[in-house]
């Protein structure tokens, strides 16, 4: 039964093929973007500020969250206006402070200046970010959509590009949605966090529960920001009548600190968003050398009757 639903929800049960486009549009006041669409999804990435600002059904609304008040502002080199959408970090956070002398906003490269765009291939867009300083690291990222379907493929590397430096690094992506009626996780089966999960916020979620040994449900707060870690690779975002799954695999969980890899930032209601993260594994490069993090989107129309946690977590259970 569940196969029927996702073939319906995924929108690929038509035998059409739609042929992939990437053309150049304008996007809520910014200029020069570059819209992929494959007839059932559409993604709009602006490289004037360093993000993915739009996904969704073709005609449908934008499932990542848009900054109102930012919207066709650029970036501003050491400022951060948050304009919402999805962009990649250096991990880990909190070494931002010794590297490049400031514990917040991020390095200015890598999301607070104009990055390159170029078309490889026909069908996928590349960002390219200048050199970070403090790190000697570029940010490289290709945006690809399936020919069909909802899937799009996200590929961030960090590439060494001076000598010196020497210390581990990750490479860390940040997608921001709107305040959702649901959060899930699925976790990885080898990890060690006792209850599943790790707060990087002083203060705690409303409530985390445990749908059996391998779906957590964290259930944010309206009154401030909370953060935490766990240990998996599904990330799913639900508001009637779209599920949004944000996948990372694993790989080997001893490449990273328990909790690092998959990650849950929701902000208080005063901009009610939260953020769906992935890191990669930490490693110290040389020059030429990289570390890459896969991360792929799908989204999925949910019948009213499938819409439970319950539900939903068996969705997770089968992809």
């Amino acid at each position: 039964m569940w196969r029927i639903v996702l073939l319906f929800c995924a929108g690929i049960a038509s035998a059409t093929v739609w042929a992939q486009k990437v053309e150049r549009v304008s996007y809520k006041g910014w200029q020069d973007c570059y819209r992929l669409s494959n007839g059932t999804v559409e993604v709009v990435v602006v490289p004037s500020v360093a993000r993915i600002m739009h996904y969704g059904f073709v005609g449908e609304p934008n499932v990542l969250w848009v900054n109102p008040a930012t919207e066709g502002l650029p970036v501003k080199p050491g400022e951060w206006p948050n304009h919402g959408g999805d962009k990649a970090w250096v991990w880990p956070q909190d070494e931002w402070g010794m590297r490049v002398g400031r514990g917040w906003p991020p390095p200015s490269a890598t999301d607070q200046v104009p990055h390159q765009v170029e078309v490889i291939k026909g069908n996928i867009v590349r960002l390219t970010s200048p050199l970070v300083a403090g790190y000697g690291v570029r940010i490289v990222r290709d945006i690809r959509l399936e020919p069909s379907g909802t899937r799009v493929h996200i590929l961030t590397r960090l590439e060494k590009m001076r000598d010196g430096a020497d210390f581990p690094v990750a490479a860390w992506v940040v997608a921001q949605l709107p305040a959702p009626e649901l959060l899930l996780v699925r976790l990885h089966p080898g990890s060690t966090l006792t209850e599943g999960y790790k707060l990087f916020s002083p203060d705690p979620w409303r409530a985390v529960r445990r749908l059996g040994a391998d779906i957590l449900l964290p259930e944010r707060r309206s009154d401030v920001a909370v953060k935490l870690g766990c240990d998996a690779d599904i990330l799913a975002w639900f508001k009637s009548p779209y599920l949004v799954v944000h996948r990372s695999p694993v790989g080997n969980l001893s490449d990273f600190k328990p909790g690092d890899h998959a990650q849950i930032f929701s902000n208080s209601d005063v901009l009610p968003y939260i953020e769906l993260e992935f890191t990669s594994p930490l490693r110290v490069l040389r020059k030429g050398e990289s570390v890459s993090l896969e991360v792929t989107w799908e989204l999925y129309r949910v019948p009213p009757d499938k819409g439970s946690p319950e539900d939903l977590a068996a969705l997770l259970r089968r992809m």
